[in-house]
């Protein structure tokens, strides 16, 4: 019986493949880290100096020294950024969620044509438009619109007279309020609680949520018009947005009391061709879900 013959062994990996994958490990953590480290200590975390910049030149890297095969470690590396950058900010899944689709989206982007073209000039066209957003929040100036305004609309009573006796009583949250579908799959933290009284003007209304508080208080008062202003804001949200006031009006409709709320707020986060929809479409909602707790 022919006794079987055992497979060769593999080739072993040339000693210059393996220096040139060090070597290049050994770049994009210094970037990786020395980008994170340079937003940190100038306080440009929140800017897209983070956001875009550091992953958009991790990308750029590897694209030009890897070629098509680097796609796998782009990605690897952009989550320990990600990971290491929500450890630096303090921030939670929901925060790394909302981020991952910017930070992957314009790596990926990054990376396809520094690959495609690692070996002409052309791929540096990349380079001044790349520096124009990532400079977005880190020099005076740079910011675009960072001022927005939240606006949510209700039926809250039956008639005004009856809502606007409540509101005087005191804002008071009901537990069970229809937080709506966005708040709830992230579980967007929403008021749970309210003290204060009282419709004029510095009267304090103060909101009690799960991880601080807020505390308002009342700056005009204009027949169905009621102007606040904030006095103190714990809450983690400010990383965010920091909410300056608003406005709360009501009247009385066919279909009932009928109550608008706006809140005005500066959006802290860059760039905001990304976080001005997504801060906006939160805020919009946590407006909706404090109207629907005043039912």
């Amino acid at each position: 019986m022919t006794t079987p013959v055992p497979p060769p062994d593999p080739p072993a990996r040339p000693q210059s493949s393996r220096g040139r994958t060090l070597a290049l490990s050994a770049v994009v953590a210094a970037v990786g880290l020395g980008g994170v480290g340079i937003a940190a200590l100038t306080d440009r975390l929140d800017t897209a100096l983070l956001f875009v910049g550091v992953p958009c030149l991790l990308a750029f890297v590897i694209g030009r020294i890897r070629g098509n095969g680097g796609w796998g470690q782009v990605f690897q590396v952009l989550t320990v950024v990600l990971l290491l950058a929500a450890a630096l900010l303090q921030e939670g899944a929901i925060c790394v969620f909302l981020t991952a689709p910017l930070v992957y989206g314009v790596a990926g982007l990054v990376y396809a044509v520094a690959a495609h073209e690692r070996r002409r000039a052309g791929s540096l066209v990349l380079v001044p438009v790349v520096a124009m957003v990532m400079v977005e929040g880190v020099l005076p100036g740079t910011r675009i619109h960072p001022d927005q305004q939240a606006v949510a609309e209700r039926v809250v009573a039956d008639r005004c007279t009856a809502f606007e006796a409540a509101l005087a009583r005191g804002p008071r949250i009901d537990a069970a309020e229809d937080r709506g579908a966005l708040l709830s799959v992230f579980r967007y933290p929403t008021p749970t609680a309210a003290t204060g009284a009282g419709l004029e003007p510095g009267d304090h209304w103060t909101l009690t949520l799960a991880d601080g508080r807020v505390r308002t208080h009342v700056t005009a008062r204009e027949g169905s018009t009621l102007r606040f202003a904030l006095d103190e804001d714990t809450t983690k949200l400010k990383k965010w947005a920091a909410v300056r006031g608003g406005t709360l009006t009501w009247r009385d409709g066919s279909d009932g009391c009928r109550a608008t709320l706006t809140v005005d707020y500066e959006r802290r986060l860059d760039p905001a061709f990304w976080f001005g929809p997504v801060t906006g479409a939160f805020m919009d909602a946590g407006a909706a879900a404090f109207l629907a707790g005043l039912d």
